[in-house]
C-alpha cells in the first residue's frame, strides 16, 4: 500500500509543480493580461501548455517596464541564474500584445543552450560574423514557426487582429527560412534590422565593438 502511495505521489509531483508555477506567473501578470486570458480560453490553454513545456526545470519571473520610445524592444528574456528565466514586457502594450509577447519569449527561452553555444563559437572565432547572425536568425525562425501554429487558437476578434502588431508580423511571415530573412530585414530601415543587430553582437562578443544597441526593435 505504501509503495502504491509513493508511486502516486511521484506521478502527482510534476503536476503540482506546474500548477504552482502557473499560479506564480499568473500573480505576476498585469490585470489586463489576466482578464485577456479569462476571456480567451484558447490563449490561456496555449499559455499553460507552453509554460509546462518551457519551464519544467526552471523558474520563470515576469517583469514589466513602461516606455514611450517606439524603438524599445517590447518584450525580451534573460537568464538571471542557471535555474531561472526572466521575461520582461512593456507595460503599456495591449493585453493581446502582452499575451503574444509573453508566450513568444517563453518559447524562445527554450533555445538557451543553442544560443549559448552560438555565442561561444562566436567568441572563439569558430563562426564567421555572417554565419553567426544567420544561425541565430534560424533559431528565431523556429520559434516563429511554433508561434504561428498557436495564434489561430487564440480566437482573436477581427479588431484584435487588426490592432495587433505581433499578430500581423507573425502570421505574415513566410514559411521558409530564406523568405523569413528577407521579411525580417524589410520590417525596418537599413541598419536597424535583425541581421545587422546580430552582426554587431558578433563584433561585441569578439571584443571589437561596444555592446550593440539594445533598443533595436524585436523582430516581432
Amino acid at each position: 500500500m505504501l509503495k502504491k502511495l509513493s508511486l502516486l505521489l511521484l506521478i502527482a509531483l510534476p503536476c503540482l509543480t506546474c500548477c504552482a508555477q502557473e499560479t506564480n506567473v499568473y500573480s505576476m501578470m498585469s490585470p489586463s493580461l489576466r482578464q485577456f486570458l479569462t476571456t480567451h480560453p484558447g490563449a490561456a490553454e496555449s499559455f499553460s501548455n507552453v509554460l509546462t513545456e518551457a519551464f519544467a526545470k526552471k523558474n520563470v519571473q515576469l517583469y514589466y517596464f513602461y516606455s514611450t520610445d517606439t524603438n524599445v524592444t517590447p518584450a525580451y528574456h534573460y537568464y538571471p541564474d542557471d535555474s531561472s528565466v526572466g521575461i520582461v514586457i512593456e507595460e503599456n502594450l495591449s493585453s493581446c500584445e502582452q499575451c503574444i509577447g509573453l508566450i513568444f519569449e517563453m518559447l524562445n527561452s527554450e533555445r538557451e543552450q543553442k544560443f549559448q553555444s552560438l555565442m561561444a563559437q562566436a567568441q572563439n572565432g569558430a563562426l564567421s560574423k555572417t554565419n553567426f547572425a544567420t544561425a541565430v536568425m534560424r533559431q528565431e525562425f523556429g520559434t516563429v514557426e511554433k508561434m504561428k501554429t498557436l495564434l489561430p487558437h487564440f480566437k482573436l476578434s477581427k479588431a484584435e487582429m487588426k490592432d495587433s502588431y505581433y499578430y500581423d508580423n507573425f502570421m505574415g511571415c513566410p514559411d521558409n527560412f530564406d523568405g523569413y530573412l528577407a521579411y525580417s530585414t524589410g520590417l525596418w530601415s537599413k541598419g536597424n534590422d535583425r541581421m545587422t543587430y546580430y552582426e554587431q553582437e558578433y563584433d561585441y562578443l569578439r571584443g571589437t565593438q561596444q555592446i550593440p544597441n539594445t533598443t533595436t526593435p524585436s523582430v516581432h
